[in-house]
Formats: structure tokens, sequence, C-alpha cells
């Protein structure tokens, strides 16, 4: 019995710097990831024009006017100005 704890007691003290190391960029890449997230927020909202994003979706107009009449990517509209919020533009790019 005592040397089977003795193993076990080797491979713990063994693997512990492993784990560690693995832990800790685990957790480093967790805040580096809510870092740039909060970045991000704290910057303005960017809006698109109808051609930048045509040209980010590889679409037409006709194609984006279409997504935003069917409600698939949402428009903001500033007096005659049709606009699109970058925010918005990548929903629409991961939703595929």
């Amino acid at each position: 019995m005592q040397n089977a704890n003795n193993i076990l007691n080797n491979l713990f003290s063994e693997a512990l710097p492993f784990v560690e190391t693995w832990l800790r960029g685990v957790v480093s890449d967790e805040v580096r990831k809510t870092l740039d997230e909060e970045r991000q927020k704290a910057k303005p909202e960017r809006n698109l024009t109808r051609d930048e994003v045509c040209e980010l979706l590889k679409v037409s107009k006709v194609t984006l006017w279409k997504l935003t009449k069917e409600k698939k990517i949402n428009a903001i509209t500033i007096g005659r100005r049709v606009l699109y919020a970058e925010s918005e533009v990548k929903r629409y790019l991961e939703e595929g």
C-alpha cells in the first residue's frame, strides 16, 4: 500500500507543472478574450454604407435590399441615407 501511495505521489508531482502550465494558458486566453470584448464595447459603433456592405458581403445592392426587406440584416435610416451597423453586418456573416 505504501508503495502505491509513493507511485501516486510521484505521478502527481510530475504532472503538476504540466497542469499548471495548461491552466495558466487557459486563464490567460480567457482574460485576453474578455479584455478584447471590453475594448470593442468601448469603441463607438461604426456605420457602413450600402456600397461598403455590398463589398463585404460580396452581393449586389438588389440582394442587400432583399436581405434588408426580409429582416435578415437590419438597416439604419438617417434622413435619406441607409446605413448598416458594423456589428449587424458581423452578426449576419456569423449566422451565414
